[in-house]
């Protein structure tokens, strides 16, 4: 499985890139899988007041909920990324792209919308990609946010 991380300081346009990233690659015949890091505190958005949480509080280690093939799972860990990556891998993900996790050790797409975010490129391993719309000599092969196409051709080689 192919892991790629799409990361930036907040209001960069990493969700916008991986729903580009993603529509791109799944309509290749790609199975993608995508995993957000919620660095924000609190629970994500979705598994508050709901009964799987009150499973949750009533002391289920891990609470379910399936409808129309779609399957909720919030379970109570500490996650480490890796072994989030291996649930991914378990379910036949070919390529799994991770918004977040910035300071993780895998390849990532670098989003740079000013000279402010210029740091992150000394600060993060393994960039293999920039995005912006900037025109800068940085090193790194580097698109458009539009160059969608042409960023994915990379990414699969």
């Amino acid at each position: 499985m192919n892991v790629i991380q799409v990361v930036g300081y907040k209001n960069r346009g990493k969700t916008t890139l991986v729903t580009k990233i993603v529509d791109f690659l799944a309509n290749q015949g790609i199975r993608v899988g995508t995993l957000k890091h919620h660095g924000h505190g609190g629970l994500p958005i979705g598994f508050s007041n709901t009964d799987s949480q009150r499973h949750k509080r009533a002391g289920a280690t891990i609470s379910g909920v399936e409808g129309d093939g779609l399957l909720q799972l919030s379970i109570s860990n500490e996650w480490k990324l890796p072994e989030l990556i291996a649930i991914y891998e378990h379910l036949g993900i070919e390529m799994l792209v991770i918004e977040g996790f910035k300071y993780e050790h895998y390849n990532k797409v670098l989003l740079i919308n000013d000279e402010s975010d210029l740091p992150l490129l000394h600060e993060l391993t393994n960039v293999v990609a920039v995005v912006t719309t900037s025109i800068f000599n940085n090193g790194f092969p580097t698109f458009q946010p539009t160059e969608v196409e042409e960023l994915c051709d990379l990414l699969l080689k």
